[in-house]
């Protein structure tokens, strides 16, 4: 007899897809970071603010000019022929820009205006073209003092044993001054260095020592106040003592007489 076909093998049956392990899961792409912008090997051109420093107001907003340090000028600051003709452009673009600094400074200069900065103007010169250059009435070294005495970083530096000559003090605060307010032009300078032998590389900050300048009202003169130094916080008043509770006064004793009332024994004289 015909042997048996043999019963088919069963299908095996289809696993269910692998759930894909976490490393398999597609990693989300990284937000792609702006490049850095290059680093500027010279000084920085943006706005600056003046950072609360008075003198140096003329900074805010506008945009830097190197100076003496790669010989960038208000001239360069836009392509444009000297002209007898005012330009309302040619003044705008040319006033939106300062230069620090202006005097030679050491390699590592930090721009703050200790080199000197001053505001470009848009003015006439000697043959009465319409030019672009410094402002030196507004010429400053800034505020470079110290938040432990506030007052340094508010007035306008000047360079003490930095300055040329050894001049730079609180006496050329009033020199050639014929204002009206002395007090005021005075004390809005201060100075720093006041040591001696401070390198040239000194960006201020007192630690050189600095000084404000007082007005002596009795001889018109401005002179240098107490030395101070960034670790000696500023002086203040000593608080006044807790008055003590006064004991409550006792009363005075009468005075004790020494001796018993006495009788005048007839006596007009001692009658009383």
């Amino acid at each position: 007899s015909p042997s048996p076909s043999p019963s088919p093998e069963p299908l095996p049956t289809p696993e269910p897809p692998s759930e894909p392990s976490p490393e398999q899961s597609p990693s989300p792409m990284p937000s792609t970071s702006p490049s850095p912008s290059p680093s500027q090997s010279t000084a920085p051109v943006d706005p600056v603010d003046s950072d609360g420093c008075p003198a140096t107001a003329f900074r805010d907003g506008k945009t830097h000019v190197t100076g003496t340090h790669d010989n960038m000028w208000c001239g360069g600051t836009a392509e444009y022929p000297a002209s007898p003709e005012f330009n309302e452009e040619h003044k705008i673009q040319c006033e939106s820009h300062y230069v620090d600094p202006v005097l030679p400074v050491p390699s590592g200069y930090a721009f703050d205006c200790t080199g000197e900065c001053a505001p470009c103007v848009y003015t006439t010169n000697d043959d009465g073209n319409y030019i672009c250059k410094i402002d030196n009435a507004l010429k400053t070294t800034g505020c470079a003092g110290t938040p432990s005495h506030p007052a340094t970083t508010t007035r306008t530096r000047l360079m003490g044993s930095l300055g040329a000559g050894g001049n730079s003090y609180c006496w050329t605060a009033l020199d050639g001054y014929d204002g009206d307010t002395p007090k005021d032009k005075c004390e809005s300078y201060f100075v720093d260095p006041v040591d001696p032998d401070i390198p040239d590389t000194y960006t201020g900050g007192c630690s050189g020592g600095c000084s404000l300048c007082i007005y002596n009202t009795a001889d018109g003169t401005c002179t240098a106040g107490p030395k101070l130094y960034p670790d000696t916080p500023e002086p203040s008043p000593l608080p006044s003592p807790s008055p003590s509770p006064s004991p409550s006064p006792s009363p005075s004793p009468s005075p004790t007489s020494t001796t018993a009332p006495v009788a005048s024994h007839g006596c007009p004289a001692t009658a009383f």
